[in-house]
């Protein structure tokens, strides 16, 4: 019972370490949509302001802003994935860490009983303790 205990101590540990490498992911995937959003938003404030109206730099923002776009999208869907893993992870975290407080309460009940049955048996073999 005991190896079964420590078994999953590990597991536990595992998950946990786990749950917060995915939950550290989803906070730097979260600034990199973040700053792609501030490049944007400063690319089309830049062209609304006139700045680069006509021409060749007018026509590289404009492809600029696209790509901007489409990388935004691509991290929100990476974002939004990163979370369900991170969900998942946090809810096996919470499963390992209830099966070993019930392993751990298990190996308590059983360790007690154990030294109960010792303690009958030691004042069952000892004379001076039984009431004569």
């Amino acid at each position: 019972m005991k190896k079964r205990l420590e078994a999953l101590e590990k597991i536990e540990r595992l998950h946990k370490q786990m749950h917060d490498l995915a939950v550290w992911r989803l906070t730097a995937l979260g600034r990199e949509r973040d700053d792609l959003i501030e490049n944007h938003r400063q690319m089309l404030e830049a062209m609304g302001r006139g700045v680069i109206f006509y021409g060749a730099p007018a026509a590289a923002a404009t492809r600029r802003v696209r790509a901007l776009e489409m990388q935004i999208a691509a991290a929100a869907a990476e974002v939004e994935a990163q979370t369900r893993r991170a969900i998942e992870q946090g809810v096996r975290a919470k499963l390992a860490d209830r099966a070993r407080d019930s392993a751990d309460a298990r190996y308590r009940e059983q360790r007690q009983r154990k030294e109960l049955a010792e303690l009958i048996e030691r004042s069952l073999r000892d004379p001076k303790s039984s009431p004569a």
